[in-house]
């Protein structure tokens, strides 16, 4: 399995303006300024699905979980042309949105260079320091304990130093948000998994629906009264009352009364990844900068707006 090193973020969230510039050179300088204020260069990125439903294209980023849309029209057939390329290759491209949506409204090449150093992001090794953690709670109990613990981490009712989790924005952010959960159980002696489901997913956070084009939460193992191992996955973006099963969070994940909704895939992984592509390609963030940096950007946020959420491209690395 193809493994994406730490560093790729820093090649995701690059936004070069000066793209947007150069795209708009001998333009007449009223429609220059017109395309700067009404377009925003999202960056350099890897698209990694595209689906087409009601007139326009699902797209689906690497990190973010958001949803971005094209619509199917002639004059963006060759945008759904490269970004097909792309996802197919596993290939970075240029991607402007309109200002303040999720609407994709130009698409740009990337470089040789920008191919090349994806290409070898690809190819390199990612070492990882070996955990001392139990990888079973030893009981309900132990469990029930460490789920309050989480919790009582939610922005808003957090008094830690550390970020805390924004488990009340649920329009983005789910990598970090597994990440800091995992790092309060390491923290504890224990470790987890993570589970990743995928497809045209709707939630309810209880006041206000959310779409994604995947989600993730910490996949936990524990001895029950019986002696029996099971799982259960935490994740109070969802589920504030407890621990959940697998089957329960990928059900909460497709709710039919948001919207249209459908799981396409899951999968499970080491609880030390990141972010996990639907073709199965892997980063991580072992020092947890952008996981910090992404909560903190999210932090003061609640509800579903707004929605696409903030940038979050100042947590490159």
């Amino acid at each position: 399995m193809k493994q994406l090193l730490l560093s790729m973020m820093a090649f995701v969230t690059i936004a070069s303006f000066n793209a947007c510039a150069d795209s708009n050179a001998g333009q007449d300088p009223v429609l220059a300024k017109e395309f700067s204020e009404n377009v925003q260069n999202f960056g350099r990125t890897v698209p990694v699905t595209m689906e087409k439903e009601n007139g326009k294209y699902r797209v689906n980023f690497i990190i973010t979980a958001q949803n971005f849309e094209i619509r199917d029209s002639k004059e963006n057939a060759v945008y759904i042309s490269m970004i097909g390329e792309a996802v197919k290759n596993e290939t970075p491209i240029q991607i402007f949105l309109k200002a303040n949506t999720n609407e994709i409204v130009k698409v740009g090449q990337p470089t040789e260079e920008d191919i090349r150093y994806f290409k070898s992001l690809l190819i390199r090794e990612t070492s990882t320091e070996a955990q001392k953690a139990v990888s079973v709670i030893p009981n309900q109990a132990t469990l029930n304990s460490l789920f309050t613990q989480i919790k009582n981490q939610s922005c808003g009712t957090s008094t830690a130093s550390s970020p805390c989790i924004t488990f009340r924005y649920a329009v983005d952010g789910c990598y970090a948000r597994a990440h800091k959960m995992r790092q309060i159980l390491l923290n504890a002696g224990y470790d987890c998994e993570k589970q990743f489901v995928y497809g045209n997913l709707k939630a309810s956070t209880g006041t206000c629906c959310v779409s994604w084009g995947y989600h993730v939460a910490i996949l936990v193992s524990f001895k029950n009264s019986s002696g029996t191992v099971e799982k259960r996955i935490i994740d109070p973006s969802l589920f504030t009352s407890g621990p959940v099963t697998d089957t329960a969070w990928r059900n909460a994940c497709v709710n039919t009364s948001c919207g249209s909704a459908s799981a396409s895939s899951y999968a499970n992984t080491a609880g030390n990844v990141y972010y996990r592509s639907p073709s199965g390609s892997l980063l991580y963030d072992n020092n947890y900068v952008n996981t910090n940096c992404v909560l903190t950007t999210f932090a003061s946020l609640s509800g579903c707006s707004p929605s696409p959420a903030p940038s979050v491209a100042s947590c490159g690395f």
